[in-house]
């Protein structure tokens, strides 16, 4: 799959949680697949596919994101996504970004796996024109209490579709940062009312890097 005609953008985000949800809550919620799945308002369905897909899916990702057995990897949940376009109004303020405006008419559909880990979770795509992305969530205490929330994505496209790609890339995860802190705020509210707060503004970089062949 690597090509030196294909490249990575590398986007991150760091932000504090409202303090009164804790590190296990935040845990608790990435480790809920089918709530994280729920945090895209784009997405119309989603279904888990048979473990066979499992095996497919896994085929194209790298060693050091899978596990080593046939059996194991058998076992992780892969789902197929249909998600619809979003609107005018929508533009960026999308996970997918405004850019696949230009080539996507209604909906896309693409596949994606997710991984527990200790300090959170990742999540593996594979999308429509040869797009992957690894998201990594990452938790941790924060410095005053409460917690921490750290949000990795890698995104790897043809270097010609990334020019559009990365033109709202870096503004898509800051939303899904902050959609993270309403959803989870939601969940774990604070004195039985709902906390309304997201998160703190958070700190992006953005890198891109060209993909070997």
């Amino acid at each position: 799959m690597s090509s030196i005609l294909n490249t990575t953008t590398t986007v991150t985000t760091s932000s504090l949680l409202p303090l009164h949800i804790t590190k296990a809550e935040v845990l608790s919620f990435l480790h809920h697949k089918e709530g994280m799945l729920a945090l895209n308002p784009l997405i119309k369905s989603h279904t888990l596919l048979p473990p066979s897909s499992s095996t497919t899916f896994y085929k194209s990702v790298p060693t050091n994101l899978k596990p080593s057995s046939d059996s194991e990897i058998q076992a992780l949940p892969v789902y197929a996504v249909v998600e619809a376009q979003a609107s005018d109004e929508q533009g960026g303020e999308t996970w997918r970004g405004g850019w696949a405006k230009r080539f996507i008419p209604d909906e896309i559909t693409y596949e994606v796996s997710q991984q527990n880990t200790d300090v959170g979770m990742f999540s593996i795509t594979h999308a429509p024109m040869g797009v992957h992305s690894v998201t990594t969530w990452t938790v941790k205490d924060g410095v005053n209490g409460g917690a921490e929330l750290g949000i990795k994505g890698e995104v790897s496209s043809n270097r010609m579709l990334m020019g559009f790609i990365r033109t709202t890339l870096q503004d898509s995860y800051d939303k899904l940062a902050k959609d993270f802190a309403v959803a989870v705020g939601e969940k774990f509210k604070k004195g039985g009312e709902a906390e309304e707060k997201g998160i703190d503004k958070a700190e992006g970089t953005i890198e891109s890097v060209p993909v070997a062949a």
